[in-house]
C-alpha cells in the first residue's frame, strides 16, 4: 500500500558545473489536488524543491506537505522528479516507485544500476518518456509531449535572436523581423517536429519535415493540407537518400527531433550532409537527451544561447542542451504535473502492479521491474542486460 510520496528538488550541472535544471514535478497546487483525491497519503517535498520557480517551502506547507531532506525524499513510497536519477541514489533505493524522465537508453552504467536496486523485489522505474497510448492513430506520448511542445516554441523564439544576431536576415535583404524565406528542415514527425514546423511556418520559413514512418507522413500531409491558411509553406516527405541530400542542401535551420520509444535515435544527419547546410546556420538537437540523431553534435548549456559551438567539420552552429524546456520552467511544471497528476492517483491507489494491469498507458513507462528491464525498446538497446 502507497502511503508517502516525494517530490524531488531537481538538480543538473552542466559543462561548467552551473546549475541549469528549474523544474519541479509537483507545484503547491497539484500537491493538494493530491490530498483532496487521496486522502490519507502524506506528500513530502524536499527542500526548496520550487523555489527556483518562486514556489517557497512555505508554499508547498500551506498545500498540506511536509519538507524533507533529499535522504529521506529517497525512502518514500513514490518518488517523483522530472530529471534522470543521478548515480549516487541508485543504492539508497528500496521497493519504491521512481517516476520521472529516464532516458536510459543513453547510459548503460544507469541502465545496469538501475537493475540492482534490491531488497525483496527492487525499485520499479516508469519513465515518463516512455508512457504511450494511441491518438489519432498514431502513438502519443502525454507525459513527453507538452514538455516537446514547449522546447520547440523555445527553439523557434531562439532561432528569431539568433538569425538577427547572424545578420542573416539583414545581409540577405530580408526584414528584421520574422524568418521569412528561410529553409528550415525538421527531421521527425512527433510532437516537437509537429511544433517546430508550425512555429516556424509562422515565421514565414519554407519548412519540410522528414520522416520514415508512412502512417505519421498521412497524418502530417492531412494536418497541414487542413491548416494551410495558419501553417503555410510546411512539406512532409518520405526520407530516402536523394530527398535527404536535397531538402538539407542550403538550410539555414534544421531540427533533429527523431524519438523512438526507449530507444537512441538513428544518426540520420551526417556531417557531410551538414556540410551543404548555409554555412553559419544552427542545428538544434532536440532529441540530444535520448543520444541526438545528429553527427558530432554534444550537449550544451542553456546559460549560453548564444555563445554557440560549431558542429567539427563544418560551419553549422548547433544549441543542444538537454532540458530546454526549463527555460520556461514554470510553465513546464504546471504542464507536466497537470498531465502527471492522474497517473500518480492511479499507482497511488492501485499500486504500481495493479495500477500497470488496469491501465496500458502506466504499463507502458515501466522500463525496470524487479530487477529486470521490462520495456522491449530498451532491451533493444542493451540485450546483453538480463
Amino acid at each position: 500500500m502507497v502511503r508517502t510520496i516525494a517530490v524531488l528538488r531537481e538538480s543538473k550541472v552542466d559543462h561548467k558545473r552551473r546549475e541549469v535544471e528549474n523544474r519541479v514535478a509537483l507545484t503547491p497546487p497539484l500537491v493538494r489536488e493530491l490530498y483532496d483525491r487521496c486522502p490519507g497519503i502524506e506528500v513530502f517535498i524536499e527542500k526548496d524543491a520550487g523555489a527556483k520557480i518562486d514556489f517557497t517551502n512555505s508554499d508547498y506547507e500551506k498545500a498540506g506537505a511536509k519538507i524533507c531532506l533529499h535522504s529521506a525524499a529517497l525512502s518514500k513510497d513514490i518518488i517523483v522528479g522530472v530529471k534522470e536519477t543521478k548515480l549516487t541514489d541508485f543504492a539508497k533505493l528500496r521497493n519504491n516507485v521512481w517516476i520521472s524522465y529516464q532516458h536510459f537508453a543513453q547510459s548503460k552504467d544507469r541502465t545496469s544500476l538501475a537493475m540492482k536496486t534490491n531488497n525483496r523485489k527492487g525499485t520499479a522505474f516508469v519513465a515518463l518518456e516512455t508512457m504511450e497510448i494511441e491518438k489519432d492513430g498514431q502513438p502519443f506520448f502525454p507525459c513527453l509531449a507538452p514538455m516537446s511542445e514547449a522546447a520547440a516554441k523555445i527553439i523557434a523564439r531562439h532561432a528569431d535572436e539568433f538569425a538577427l544576431l547572424q545578420k542573416k536576415i539583414i545581409s540577405s535583404g530580408l526584414p528584421e523581423t520574422g524568418l521569412h524565406g528561410l529553409k528550415t528542415v525538421v527531421f521527425g514527425c512527433g510532437s516537437v517536429g509537429r511544433t517546430a514546423a508550425e512555429e516556424f511556418s509562422q515565421r514565414g520559413c519554407e519548412v519540410t519535415i522528414l520522416e520514415k514512418n508512412p502512417d505519421k507522413i498521412r497524418y502530417l500531409e492531412k494536418y497541414f493540407e487542413e491548416h494551410a491558411i495558419r501553417f503555410p509553406k510546411v512539406k512532409v516527405r518520405q526520407i530516402d537518400p536523394e530527398t535527404l541530400r536535397n531538402t538539407v542542401k542550403d538550410a539555414f535551420f534544421l531540427v533533429s527531433a527523431m524519438y523512438t520509444s526507449g530507444r537512441k535515435p538513428e544518426k540520420i544527419v551526417t556531417v557531410d550532409l551538414l556540410k551543404t547546410m548555409v554555412p553559419g546556420g544552427c542545428v538544434y538537437p532536440v532529441d540530444i537527451d535520448q543520444g541526438g540523431g545528429v553527427e558530432r553534435v554534444v550537449e550544451t548549456s542553456i546559460l549560453e544561447p548564444f555563445d554557440l559551438p560549431v558542429i567539427p567539420g563544418t560551419k553549422v552552429f548547433f544549441f543542444a542542451p538537454p532540458n530546454i524546456p526549463s527555460m520556461g520552467a514554470r510553465t513546464a511544471s504546471e504542464a507536466l504535473g497537470t498531465v502527471l497528476i492522474p497517473y500518480i492517483v492511479e499507482i497511488i491507489k492501485k499500486d504500481i502492479e495493479q495500477a500497470a494491469e488496469d491501465n496500458p498507458v502506466i504499463k507502458s513507462g515501466i522500463n525496470i521491474m524487479d530487477g529486470k528491464i521490462v520495456h522491449a525498446g530498451l532491451a533493444a538497446v542493451f540485450p546483453s542486460l538480463k
